[in-house]
């Protein structure tokens, strides 16, 4: 049987893991950041329609990442507040 230690141990690692995951999110939006910049900067003067939808897109991409983080960042609230009480 597991002890309430190893529990508490492997549930501090699931939320480690969690919060890295996170931080690679966070660099992938900042990665998006810049590209959707840099498309817009080329398109100054003449905004081709394809340019247009490569950024609606990579926004709605940045978007979704951003929940993911708040889904991750909450599931790891849930996740610290068991391991409090276990």
């Amino acid at each position: 049987m597991t002890s309430v230690e190893e529990i508490k141990a492997n549930v501090a690692a699931s939320v480690d893991q969690a919060q890295r995951a996170v931080l690679g999110l966070q660099v992938v939006t900042e990665q998006l950041d810049e590209s959707m910049a840099e498309l817009r900067v080329t398109a100054i003067g003449s905004v081709p329609p394809t340019v247009l939808t490569a950024i609606s897109l990579l926004d709605q991409a940045r978007s979704r990442l951003e929940e993911a983080s708040t889904l991750i960042r909450s599931a790891t609230d849930s996740a610290d507040a068991y391991r409090a009480i276990a």
